[in-house]
């Protein structure tokens, strides 16, 4: 992923209220550097506007201030840039996005993500 790639995907990305919790990450990464346990990963901070997207080193291991792991094929970054995220819960069942939980539930709800995840349809919402 380059920087013009990051900011259509960026841009995309819902809009999250500002949280009161610790921040975590949405970390997203192409699937070639995370095979290559080695490269950059682009970070999201749902409900924390002041921290940085990225890019970040990537070198296999999971920073704790991570709380989503989003490994993405180049056809899924580019179909998440340009139909924005309405799309990623087919991709993700298609295996062009491989999520990995980080975090436990408390935590990525305190840090906004935890919507976010739902949309993904990766965990069923509490009734």
């Amino acid at each position: 992923m380059d920087e013009a790639r990051w900011s259509r995907l960026l841009e995309r990305l819902p809009e999250v209220e500002e949280v009161a919790g610790p921040p975590l990450a949405v970390a997203f990464i192409d699937s070639t550097d995370y095979a290559a346990k080695r490269g950059q990963a682009w970070l999201w901070w749902p409900g924390s506007r002041a921290r940085a997207t990225g890019p970040v080193a990537f070198d296999g291991r999971y920073p704790a201030d991570w709380g989503l792991l989003l490994v993405m094929s180049d056809m899924a970054i580019a179909r998440v840039g340009a139909d924005g995220t309405a799309c990623m819960a087919h991709l993700a069942r298609l295996l062009d996005i491989k999520p990995f939980v980080l975090q436990q539930r408390d935590a990525l709800e305190a840090a906004g993500i935890l919507e976010f995840i739902e949309t993904l349809e990766l965990a069923t919402p509490k009734h």
